[in-house]
């Protein structure tokens, strides 16, 4: 789905969350810019909501995939 994504000319950026939980907002986690986040296990979907949502307003992240956990 990745490489579809891609090969698009729409401008994308793909968010990869680790395991998610049902747990609140913290705005407190990490993420890493064409890669996945070390040691990073779990996010809150909240959290990843969030990410998706700062991730707009960031041009570094256009064209990115953008791995975001705690």
């Amino acid at each position: 789905m990745e490489d579809e994504i891609r090969r698009s000319a729409t401008e994308w950026t793909i968010v990869r969350p680790p395991k998610l939980v049902s747990k609140p907002l913290t705005g407190k986690y990490r993420t890493v810019v064409s890669g996945n986040v070390p040691r990073g296990y779990a996010i809150s979907r909240a959290d990843v909501a969030h990410a998706m949502l700062t991730a707009l307003d960031d041009p570094a992240t256009l064209r990115q995939a953008i791995g975001v956990a705690y």
